[in-house]
């Protein structure tokens, strides 16, 4: 993407991250249903008021295939197996810096004793030429699992660091007062106890740069 990294390093230099009002920029979506064998409990928000409208349905579309595609999973495993209804859960958190946007989505699955927990996200910057952007778009990931490790590594008491194998590219993230927040799935790299980590990196650390021989100002320290 032309001139993202620097787009959004300029976004961090100033500003801060907030969790979005709904009515300010999104609707949140409600859908409850319950059968026999299923019942779903989504929220999820749809925008609306987006500068870059072709982005705005990009964004949309993408969040409701996500949802279709878990809904059919789940009323696929319903049909496959009997005794114990399946229970959806869906909870979506959008952050925002600037025009750079993060909208998480926490999916909770259960049947019986059986809970499954995973977080996705939907990134993108909204500028005329804004698209959504993963986390190889975004940093090094060879570099990322090195801070990942150390991070790790200071604090083995929560994470499975022996276990660790690295960041998976669709990782879920949103950005923060400079730092790049890793959300990973419950189980992934501590005990279920500790629900969905975050694990935090100082985003200039593994940004890429547009060009090799580039370079960027630090970032003001933010207290």
């Amino acid at each position: 993407m032309k001139h993202l990294c620097s787009i959004i390093l300029s976004l961090l230099i100033i500003g801060n991250t907030i969790s979005v009002e709904a009515e300010s920029l999104y609707k949140i979506r409600h859908k409850d249903k319950i059968t026999q064998d299923w019942e779903i409990h989504v929220d999820y928000p749809l925008f609306e008021h987006l500068k870059n409208k072709t982005l705005q349905e990009e964004v949309n579309r993408e969040i409701v295939q996500k949802l279709e595609h878990t809904f059919r999973n789940i009323r696929r495993e319903a049909s496959e197996f009997v005794g114990f209804p399946v229970l959806y859960y869906e909870e979506s958190t959008v952050y925002k810096q600037d025009d750079y946007y993060s909208v998480v989505m926490n999916t909770s699955i259960t049947r019986g004793e059986q809970y499954h927990s995973t977080v996705s996200s939907v990134n993108f910057i909204d500028s005329a030429d804004g698209k959504i952007t993963s986390l190889k778009d975004l940093v090094h990931m060879d570099i990322l699992n090195g801070e990942v490790r150390k991070v790790m590594a200071q604090d083995r008491d929560t994470f499975l660091y022996h276990k660790f194998n690295g960041v998976r590219e669709n990782t879920a993230f949103y950005i923060t007062e400079g730092q790049l927040v890793l959300v990973f799935n419950k189980y992934e790299v501590a005990a279920g106890v500790h629900g969905n980590p975050e694990i935090r990196i100082e985003l200039k650390r593994v940004l890429k740069k547009e060009d090799a021989g580039e370079t960027y100002a630090p970032f003001p320290i933010i207290t």
